[in-house]
């Protein structure tokens, strides 16, 4: 039985990209020559965002904060994860753009972005925010023949919008597995699958003290509601991909 670090580190292997795969994509070659020359620190920081199991906005931001710049790739499930990571930084950057403009530096800027994000009402099971973000992110990936597109819209369909399980959660699932979702605790601010720390009143779990200050004016506010729907294991709020395609067979018969 892999327990979760295990399945973390499978997953890792599973999303590797080489540095100089990365290389090949921002620096294509006409003849013998590179038609773009980009900085060398883009290309570690796309490097990172590529082989990282992580597609949660707010990580994402928190990473942009101290770095800058876009990605773009195509193959199946990569395929996805980098657009969704794409749709992010165009977002954060449309975001932040008037906030720099008005004398905000690029860091301070991305924080804001993230407390965005984090928004939440009392009440609410799901940060709206963030759930639209990852929603339309979804909804925006043009290849829309992708089975696992298919599949992950069609199942975002049938959850309303507000309710769980969340987009985070469905698009974890298909991109790294429904064993690493089971296995894990997910972060509730940057959604680290590592999350140790838990709310003693609502559960709500968190991977670092750093993480759960962040999200504390939010969370004080939100507590008590929290633990009307939230529960010890959220595995039974989850569902297989083959449970979903054979879901969306029904729905389209």
């Amino acid at each position: 039985m892999l327990y979760s670090g295990q399945h973390e580190c499978v997953s890792i292997i599973n999303n590797h990209v080489t540095i100089d795969e990365i290389e090949r994509l921002l620096c294509p070659k006409v003849g013998s020559e590179t038609t773009e020359v980009y900085p060398e620190h883009l290309v570690v920081f796309i490097h990172k965002l590529c082989s990282w199991h992580q597609i949660h906005p707010v990580a994402v931001a928190m990473e942009l904060s101290d770095y800058a710049d876009a990605v773009k790739y195509q193959k199946k499930v990569m395929s996805i994860k980098l657009w969704i990571i794409l749709f992010i930084l165009r977002d954060i950057y449309k975001y932040i753009t008037e906030l720099i403009a008005n004398g905000r530096t690029a860091h301070d800027s991305c924080i804001i972005y993230a407390k965005h994000l984090l928004t939440w009402e009392p009440g609410e099971q799901v940060r709206k925010n963030l759930e639209l973000l990852l929603r339309n992110a979804l909804k925006a990936f043009p290849y829309h023949h992708s089975l696992l597109y298919e599949t992950l819209v069609k199942a975002m369909s049938n959850t309303p919008f507000g309710q769980r399980p969340t987009a985070f959660e469905y698009i974890v699932q298909g991109l790294f597995g429904q064993r690493l979702l089971m296995a894990s605790k997910f972060c509730a601010t940057c959604g680290s699958c590592t999350a140790k720390k838990r709310c003693p009143k609502c559960k709500l779990c968190y991977c670092s003290v750093e993480c759960q200050k962040f999200d504390w004016p939010v969370h004080k506010l939100c507590c008590s509601s929290i633990r009307e729907w939230n529960t010890v294991t959220d595995v039974r709020d989850t569902i297989s991909l083959e449970d979903l395609q054979a879901t969306i067979s029904e729905i389209d018969y």
